[in-house]
């Protein structure tokens, strides 16, 4: 099984423009449980098939090119249009590259407003907000392993 979702999100930035990005979600092979896979924020976005299972998502954007504002609102427009195809039983979404846990947990307030209450729907979600700091340790330590690869 391989789906791709593409999504346009458009939102207003707080000076009165409006600016659309490209969301996209990608879902591959699900025979061994629910998918899993990041959501990263960047510029350079491609959509390609995952060979090794999973689920992988992303926003074309530079997050540092908008507010926080701005960035709630591109979020939860994302999970407006995404909600239907993420879920407890078949995808759950992750932080990634652009992303940590205030969007995550914005995630999870936006697709609880269409299927209730679901704290599990993501993963790396403030610790308040029923996430584990497990998540946030192995994402530190990760970080500091690939940064050391680099240098060897």
């Amino acid at each position: 099984m391989y789906q791709g979702f593409l999504v346009e999100c458009t939102i207003p930035k707080d000076d009165g423009t409006l600016a659309s990005f490209v969301g996209f979600r990608v879902q591959h092979d699900n025979a061994r449980g629910p998918m899993k896979g990041g959501i990263r924020y960047h510029p350079e976005l491609h959509v390609a098939k995952i060979p090794y299972g999973g689920a992988k998502g992303g926003i074309g954007c530079d997050p540092s090119e908008l507010n926080i504002s701005e960035l709630e609102r591109l979020t939860r427009v994302f999970t407006q249009k995404i909600h239907d195809v993420i879920g407890i039983h078949t995808d759950v979404p992750a932080p990634d590259m652009g992303t940590g846990p205030q969007r995550m947990a914005w995630i999870l307030d936006e697709y609880s407003k269409f299927h209730g209450h679901s704290p599990a729907i993501v993963t790396g979600k403030p610790i308040d907000l029923w996430g584990e700091m497990l998540q946030q340790e192995e994402d530190c330590y990760l970080k500091h392993y690939s940064m050391n690869m680099e240098r060897a």
